[in-house]
């Protein structure tokens, strides 16, 4: 419960994914197998998921928007709190790849999971937009926007708020959310949980059958969501104007909260196991 407050309170942190916080928090491949293997242990699966959604929206209801607050009114060090935890979260992620030495097939599949997610960051939003429409095809259409939305809540790395945006799809459920728009909301959550189901299944096989080579993408995919920190919090928080006196106090503050964060993390992946 406590690794799912934790999870879900940082899902606001653009460039901090829930996928990413599980994996350094030691717990996702729990819940990835417990969701793909729903029904081999239906009872121990359902507390299992009942505990980790708890401290999820207890998260999300209760620090999320004091963390929200913060980077808005503190954005260079609380960017860079979030940047040393991710940083902090490298070294049990690469123990997770069962090898002690670096081989050249490592950095390529460190390659593609980092370029892969950047890309995704620069993906232009509102060239697509699947919120118009009425009718089946519009239905079919969320039903694939859920599929897309579970991709992005399961694969680390991966932005779901910036998905959202791609797809035009941001500003309409934040209304549906605030109208209680129980069709909308259902058939969007229906679609998502499938997508869900049929996501997690293949990513445990890669996961056990090529534990290496996944763990080498899944670091670049994590390393490679912090450029959206920078581009979204850090670059726009410097001010045109800046001064030495400025630059100084913020280099200092930000190096401070970076190791907070690495230590933070360094401490949290010690109980991975538990």
């Amino acid at each position: 419960m406590l690794k799912g407050f934790i999870i879900g309170s940082s899902m606001s942190v653009p460039g901090v994914s829930g996928g990413t916080m599980a994996i350094l928090l030691g717990i996702y491949d729990k819940l990835i197998s417990s969701i793909s293997n729903f029904l081999k242990d239906i009872k121990g699966n359902i507390l299992f998921l009942m505990k980790f959604c708890i401290g999820s929206f207890v998260g999300i209801g209760s620090l999320a928007f004091v963390i929200k607050w913060l980077l808005e009114e503190f954005p260079l060090p609380v960017s860079f709190f979030f940047l040393g935890a991710v940083i902090g979260g490298i070294p049990a992620l690469y123990k997770k790849t069962k090898e002690s030495s670096l081989r050249i097939s490592s950095v390529i599949y460190f390659l593609i999971g980092l370029i892969l997610v950047i890309s995704i960051g620069f993906l232009p939003v509102g060239n697509f937009d699947v919120s118009s429409g009425t009718g089946v095809t519009h239905f079919l259409m969320l039903l694939v926007t859920g599929i897309i939305i579970a991709l992005a809540l399961v694969l680390p790395g991966i932005s779901t708020s910036h998905m959202l945006l791609v797809l035009g799809m941001y500003d309409t459920m934040l209304i549906a959310i605030t109208k209680f728009d129980v069709v909308y909301i259902g058939i969007l959550g229906i679609s998502t949980v499938i997508g869900i189901f049929l996501i997690t299944k293949p990513i445990e096989w890669t996961l056990n059958k090529f534990p290496h080579q996944t763990y080498c993408m899944i670091i670049g995919f994590v390393l490679g969501s912090t450029s959206e920190i920078f581009r979204d919090k850090i670059i726009p928080a410097i001010p045109a104007d800046a001064n030495i006196r400025w630059w100084i106090s913020s280099i200092l503050i930000s190096i401070v909260t970076f190791v907070l964060g690495y230590y933070a993390i360094m401490s949290l992946s010690r109980f991975s196991n538990e």
